[in-house]
């Protein structure tokens, strides 16, 4: 399947949420320059979306064959099991509001903008899922992401762009030599149907984690091993 990218979509900054978050005044300098910067980035922001619809070729022990890359990971295999049509992804903020973002040299300003970096990245995030639905028809569905969990390293973000072909020139994404994305407010993996609500979070142990989203659970994790 061909892959498709999503680059013209709206999107919006809640600045309520923002000012909540960094407890901005309501009165004075600082709000009416956090709305101001907010309207810059919306004209200046381009969030976007990659995918493709790809198919499970085989699958081993602790692998899995998407488009002819190997994945590894007996997680993800597990997770495939009877399943065959599978969306590699990418979503980012878009090297608009990078770029942007790094004229802004105030130190508490830059933190409002990596804010509104990450409602572009949501954006994405939610355009992404409703065109899959939409087009799709895919039902309940769950995401593994490279990195998330040791069984499956970040180094896998090699074989993941490989299945989407040239992300740098459609969407402006490209990994370090550390397998890090640029801009950093992105985020890849694969979308697969899932009716058990499968969470990448009830599989890590880290404490303290901020974007942690259902608690750890060591059962789960023992019951992948066997």
């Amino acid at each position: 399947m061909s892959i498709i990218v999503l680059d013209n979509f709206p999107w919006k900054i809640d600045v309520e949420q923002l000012i909540e978050k960094y407890h901005i005044p309501r009165q004075g300098e600082d709000i009416e320059r956090l709305k101001a910067l907010a309207r810059e980035a919306e004209i200046i922001g381009r969030p976007k979306a990659l995918f493709k619809m790809s198919y499970v070729q085989d699958r081993g022990d602790d692998y899995v064959i998407v488009d002819g890359i190997k994945l590894t990971s007996r997680v993800l295999r597990i997770n495939l099991d009877e399943k065959y049509r599978v969306f590699p992804y990418i979503v980012t903020c878009g090297t608009e509001i990078e770029q942007w973002s790094k004229t802004i040299k105030d130190f508490m300003e830059s933190y409002w903008v990596d804010g509104m970096k990450e409602m572009a990245l949501a954006e994405a995030t939610r355009e992404l899922y409703r065109r899959i639905e939409q087009d799709y028809h895919p039902g309940s569905v769950a995401s593994m992401n490279p990195g998330s969990l040791e069984d499956w390293p970040i180094d896998q973000q090699t074989y993941l762009f490989r299945i989407l072909g040239d992300p740098k020139q459609d969407i402006g994404v490209e990994l370090t030599d550390s397998y890090l994305m640029v801009p950093i407010k992105s985020a890849s993996g694969i979308l697969f149907s899932d009716s058990k609500g499968f969470e990448n979070c009830r599989m890590c142990s880290r404490e303290n984690c901020p974007g942690r989203r259902a608690p750890y659970d060591p059962h789960l994790v023992e019951s992948y091993k066997k």
